[in-house]
């Protein structure tokens, strides 16, 4: 094969790495992973955290008002509640979602995402930095613990930037599993492509010329390492019959309660399948919905109830194939929720809220942090300062939470924190230290 028609067929198939990012020998073993696994639910379009974690009762002034109003309408008759020692809205399914699961959670407030603008800010929030080209802590996750594994980061949408560190597999549907596990199988019956005895006699003509191509001399290095990943894909692929074994008979509906478009649930089943067979380190979820420029209080409820529910599923899930497999998922699991940024506190002319850059961020681990809630904000909704002690300081005064901060914690967290990975994506995240908090 000539270097250009190998270079040609491995970007087709995404298969030409970065410069650096495999070091395996050839041959090698993929192995099973059985670390962290860290999820990312990403609330696309902007939740309102003043209905949920960071809940305000309170009145306001909209600009160009001259009177004040309701920040929600629900604290006419309802009053903030607690649970876990953390505050939330008494809306939707916050109360069982705090009760049951707050324990295991860390709130962070008062995260600054310094815009209003969605793709600004979905960068920002989920690499550091509102610039294109930072990693999301996902593909550093990958990146870090998951060479050679065939799905070490799965992608569902929402940020999912590798910045050519890793190679993310879109896994939304079940029967691309199939397709995966089973790829001498017919789409159209159960027949096979290939006879048993004809496909090893391919397999064994495939290694002899990937070795045969890796043994000569005048190749460049960059192609020997693509070689080497080639097969590595193709061991990988090998493991993903794993997969049968914790794969449900019966698959989470793509509906919810109401019959609306729910594909969340499957999802988060798909990359529990994945982990437990061990193939997996980090995967990103997404729930829609929360975009509400009109008929804020209705829509929102919906989208706040089904992500409540997807939260439940992660852990009661996780526990249920823990139960079944012995897979320690629940111990292992590490969960971030968050979103493009929050939800003016005020309502506009369409009963709607618009953008506010002040949002929240939760983290979940089994067992919990040594906090529940971390950092604050005033009552109609702006950003306090913290000091060096996760202290609320006086408006003006302290270090506001910014991404980069967040993100800093997150690298830390997921083991990601690394000399190679500060040089390579730095991150201005002075003033405020938030990784003694995990």
């Amino acid at each position: 094969m000539q270097r250009r028609e190998l270079l040609k067929a491995m970007a087709a198939a995404g298969l030409l790495p970065s410069a650096g990012l495999l070091s395996a020998p050839a041959h090698a073993a993929v192995t099973r992973y059985e670390g962290p696994v860290y999820i990312v639910l990403f609330a696309e379009g902007g939740w309102d955290v003043t209905s949920l974690c960071d809940p305000k009762d309170g009145l306001i002034r909209p600009p160009g008002s001259n009177a004040d109003v309701r920040i929600n309408q629900w604290s006419a008759t309802q009053s903030i509640q607690s649970a876990n020692g953390i505050s939330y809205a008494p809306v939707a399914d916050n109360g069982s979602l705090f009760t049951n699961h707050g324990a295991k959670m860390m709130v962070i407030n008062g995260l600054d995402a310094q815009t209003n603008a969605h793709s600004a800010s979905v960068r920002h929030v989920f690499s550091g930095r509102f610039a294109d080209g930072y990693p999301a802590v996902t593909a550093l996750a990958a990146a870090q613990h998951g060479a050679g594994l065939p799905l070490a980061f799965l992608s569902n949408g929402g940020y999912r930037e590798t910045a050519g560190l890793t190679n993310f597999s879109l896994m939304q549907d079940p029967s691309s599993l199939g397709n995966l596990i089973n790829t001498n199988a017919t789409p159209w019956g159960p027949t096979q492509f290939q006879r048993p005895e004809q496909l090893s006699t391919v397999q064994a003509y495939r290694q002899a010329r990937l070795d045969r191509l890796q043994a000569r001399q005048a190749l460049t290095e960059r192609l020997k390492q693509s070689a080497q990943f080639l097969e590595q894909s193709a061991a990988g692929r090998d493991q993903l019959s794993s997969l049968n074994e914790f794969m449900p008979e019966t698959l989470a509906s793509t509906t919810d309660i109401d019959g609306n478009w729910f594909p969340l649930l499957r999802q988060i089943q798909l990359v529990l399948v994945s982990a437990a067979a061990g193939l997996t380190v980090a995967a990103d979820v997404v729930h829609w919905g929360f975009d509400t420029h009109a008929n804020h209080d209705a829509d929102h409820g919906v989208a706040l109830r089904n992500l409540a529910a997807g939260i439940d599923y992660i852990w009661t899930e996780a526990a249920a194939m823990d139960a079944l497999h012995s897979t320690n998922l629940v111990s292992r699991l590490r969960v971030v929720v968050a979103s493009d940024f929050s939800r003016t506190p005020w309502y506009n002319d369409g009963n709607g809220k618009d953008h506010w850059p002040i949002g929240s961020a939760i983290l979940m681990q089994d067992g919990g942090f040594s906090q529940s809630v971390v950092g604050a904000t005033t009552a109609t909704h702006d950003a306090l300062g913290l000091n060096a002690n996760f202290e609320a300081q006086p408006e003006g005064q302290g270090a506001i939470i910014t991404p980069a901060h967040f993100q800093r914690l997150l690298r830390h967290w997921s083991g990601t924190d690394t000399a190679n990975f500060s040089t390579l994506f730095p991150l201005d995240d002075s003033g405020l230290d938030l990784r003694s908090l995990v």
